[in-house]
């Protein structure tokens, strides 16, 4: 049985470019009106400054992920130990719909921001952290789907 290798990167540096926009963005949502104070988006806008925070965050998402994927990652590579980097080297096998390794790659990264973000708004907009908690938990699904689902029928060896 022939099998795919496939190698997930997910970079600090662009997920918190992504963090980043992804915040901004919210925080333009919240904006007050003209009088607001200097700084008042500091509150909503995760930046560099929170770097070490969201590398921790990143850690426990890596962590869940790594959990969903276990069954799947290969026994004989193991990827240097790199800072800011997290590294999935994913064996899979031949029968697995076509697509599915860049769909399983966008899904890895979306569950690391979601869960970021998870965290981030928890105390901020807790109806915002939930939300994305659910996207989390999608996210993990759906790499769970794409993960079993194959084009052909597994077959089972059968005694006589």
């Amino acid at each position: 049985m022939k099998k795919i290798c496939v190698h997930i990167v997910i970079r600090v540096d662009e997920l918190m470019q992504e963090l980043l926009k992804r915040t901004s963005y919210m925080a333009v949502s919240l904006s007050p009106d003209e009088t607001a104070t200097e700084g008042w988006s500091d509150r909503w806008i995760l930046t560099g400054d929170e770097l070490l925070w969201a590398r921790d965050r990143m850690q426990e998402a890596y962590d869940r992920i790594n959990g969903v994927v276990s069954a799947y990652l290969s026994e004989t590579y193991i990827p240097p130990i790199q800072e800011d980097v997290f590294d999935f080297v994913l064996v899979l096998p031949e029968e697995l719909s076509s697509g599915t390794d860049g769909v399983v790659k966008r899904t890895v990264r979306e569950a690391f921001i979601s869960y970021v973000l998870f965290c981030w708004y928890i105390d901020r907009i807790p109806d915002k952290a939930s939300y994305q908690m659910s996207q989390f938990e999608e996210n993990l699904n759906l790499l769970r789907v794409r993960l079993n689902r194959r084009r052909v029928p597994i077959r089972r060896p059968v005694r006589p």
